[in-house]
């Protein structure tokens, strides 16, 4: 058994290079598809990356109201901090309130002096989720139950942002799934006419081998390998390719080439466009044996 596999993709690789000029233009059609795939997901991969980064940012900020005492203070912070999906809370007095407005905005803290040395701003207590609950359904059902007890005078959790951020990463990830079955039907298409002239050219050896019984596996192999070999190959280009325009990109354009798993998810789907392009060019290339 392995000696008749490593025989068909024996004549696998001796099919590729007695039509190297064909394999050839073949293969820079998949790389330059596969590249465009390439970049598309680098782009949304990057930009998937930094709105996760900004929903892990996601947090709430509770106002307390005036003349709330430090001892009301701390009970409604343990209060909060045993509330489910809570990861921990921070209090912050009029004090550090107004200092942090002076380091974040210093050209408008000229705006404090204005409002008179009795104006404050008010004390908060800032909460942090767990991952699991920075979703934007779970965090307004969190701000609505603070919203509710008592000393708190205002909710904020980026109410205007923070929906359309959630949206924006779930459909970052089905347009990299939409582009990657329009890819994968595409190039199979090419590769499928690719086999489909390779079985043409090799049509007396599949009659010959169908009239001395070869099994219909052993006739397929080497075409399959093809396929195979041709989506690998013009995969594995594709990111070379890619990888060079990231690293040209890198002085000007802050990201990252994609990591490891997506760069074998790409190579993955080479080889399995390339299998299905066989298939298809075999169906209609190769003629069923007779009954």
């Amino acid at each position: 058994m392995i000696h008749l596999i490593s025989n068909s993709l024996r004549e696998a690789w001796l099919g590729i290079r007695g039509k190297m000029g064909s394999f050839l233009v073949t293969l820079l059609m998949v790389s330059l598809s596969f590249m465009v795939f390439d970049i598309f997901i680098g782009v949304s991969w990057n930009l998937d990356r930094a709105l996760r980064e900004e929903q892990q940012s996601v947090g709430i900020e509770i106002f307390l109201t005036d003349g709330l005492s430090d001892v009301q203070t701390i009970a409604l912070s343990d209060i909060i901090s045993g509330m489910e999906g809570v990861r921990s809370v921070y209090r912050v007095s009029s004090e550090e309130a107004e200092a942090f407005f002076r380091t974040d905005l210093p050209e408008q803290a000229d705006l404090l002096t204005l409002m008179g040395p009795d104006f404050g701003l008010p004390a908060s207590i800032q909460i942090s989720l767990h991952p699991e609950y920075r979703s934007a359904e779970r965090v307004e059902t969190i701000a609505r139950t603070l919203a509710g007890m008592t000393g708190v005078q205002d909710v904020v959790f980026g109410e205007e942002y923070l929906p359309g951020l959630t949206r924006a990463v779930d459909v970052l990830s089905r347009l990299v799934l939409l582009a990657g079955l329009v890819l994968a039907i595409s190039i199979s298409l090419v590769v499928a006419n690719t086999v489909r002239l390779s079985v043409a050219e090799k049509s007396l050896s599949v009659q010959i081998m169908s009239i001395v019984g070869a099994p219909g596996w052993f006739v397929r192999l080497p075409f399959l390998g093809e396929g195979v070999i041709t989506g690998l190959a013009g995969s594995a280009g594709s990111l070379l390719l890619t990888g060079l325009v990231s690293g040209l990109l890198s002085a000007t354009v802050s990201h990252r080439f994609l990591p490891g798993s997506w760069i074998a998810g790409v190579l993955l789907l080479g080889a399995a466009t390339g299998a299905l392009g066989s298939w298809i060019g075999m169906r209609s290339g190769i003629p069923r044996p007779r009954a």
